[in-house]
């Protein structure tokens, strides 16, 4: 499931170069953490010449195995440079591998951007944020520059979100999570992955899909209550869902439980999802790029399997409650004390004129 070459391979011989055994063995400096933490996730580093935070996960994979560049000390500076200059690694490093296609089919008219190319990492970051040269087009992210070269399906997004470091073709339940999270192929809005993969708190298959909508609204839902308690994501691996009513209800003085903050959780996602249709981000983009839905890998743990999302979605629609083309109904809304958002006739993503502004 790890993404190699812009999403065409799930596996190389070479990505230990850049996992947590090599970090800690090659560029760690010391640990971090927020005020009382045990988990101390935070890593302070030095790579050549240059110090600072991280890399993460997320980071030395979307500079690094994604763009195929498994220097450390490389991707660690690439990575400096993102944080000094405000950019998302994840965002930042898929849409270099899609520079990175787009010219290897012979469509971006720059030779130095091709995979492997390991020089050009942190130039590239610069360039971008300052919108310099080849950076003005990177600066638009991988669905502008995709659709500018002519090939939008080398973008590998949802709803113009770059997807992260989890190649949906291995986990069917967070494939579902890219293509229905509101702010698109985001990872963090569910992460089913916690149960298909890392056993948090038990483990399920990773390759069916039947019940996994019902987990994916469970975990959205509480998710959307993790955020707006402005709570660590680690923390929910540790601490039981239980937990958070017991944290807001000694903070604000409100009785919490945890079927209460679900509903709250639900009406957030809800909310979110009416914003989305307002804006027309329709059931349309309830999906994933081509390649995952046609295209399996030839070899690994995860070969010769596609996500079936029309069928998935199908299941997460009516788990929700919204009607066949991913709105919510007027009996939901009304449920969650949001019929003044009501959008109706259904599908129909136009502005009612007694719409409250939101």
């Amino acid at each position: 499931m790890l993404p190699i070459r812009n999403f065409k391979y799930g596996q190389h011989e070479k990505a230990p170069k850049l996992g947590g055994e090599a970090i800690r063995k090659e560029i760690l400096e010391k640990t971090e953490a927020c005020y009382g933490c045990t988990i101390r996730c935070g890593r302070l580093t030095k790579a050549g010449d240059m110090k600072g935070k991280g890399p993460e996960y997320e980071s030395v994979w979307a500079l690094g195995a994604n763009v195929e560049v498994f220097n450390l000390k490389k991707v660690t500076q690439a990575n400096y440079y993102c944080n000094k200059l405000g950019i998302d690694t994840i965002s930042m490093g898929v849409t270099i591998s899609c520079a990175m296609e787009l010219q290897e089919k012979g469509l971006f008219p720059y030779n130095e951007v091709k995979f492997g190319n390991e020089d050009i990492l942190a130039d590239l970051v610069k360039k971008t944020a300052f919108r310099d040269g080849i950076g003005d087009d990177l600066a638009e992210g991988s669905k502008r520059l995709a659709e500018k070269y002519g090939d939008a399906e080398t973008a590998i997004h949802v709803k113009g979100l770059e997807i992260p470091a989890y190649d949906p073709r291995g986990a069917m339940g967070h494939a579902l999570g890219y293509a229905t999270s509101n702010r698109g192929g985001c990872h963090l809005t569910g992460y089913l992955a916690a149960m298909e993969l890392f056993s948090a708190p038990k483990r399920i298959p990773r390759f069916t899909i039947g019940g996994k909508a019902d987990l994916l609204v469970l975990k959205q839902n509480q998710s959307a209550i993790e955020d707006s308690l402005v709570n660590c994501k680690f923390s929910g691996y540790a601490l039981g869902f239980d937990f958070h009513s017991r944290f807001a209800t000694v903070i604000t003085g409100y009785d919490f439980n945890t079927t209460e903050l679900l509903k709250i959780g639900e009406r957030i996602y809800n909310l979110e999802r009416v914003f989305n249709l307002e804006a027309g981000i329709d059931n349309e983009q309830d999906t994933l790029p081509k390649r995952f839905l046609e295209t399996p890998f030839e070899d690994g743990l995860s070969k010769d399997k596609v996500v079936p999302v029309k069928e998935m979605l199908k299941d997460y629609y009516a788990v929700r409650g919204w009607d066949e083309n991913g709105v919510p109904t007027k009996e939901k809304l009304k449920d969650l004390g949001l019929l003044d958002y009501y959008l109706a006739p259904s599908g129909q993503n136009v502005s009612s004129p007694d719409l409250p502004d939101l």
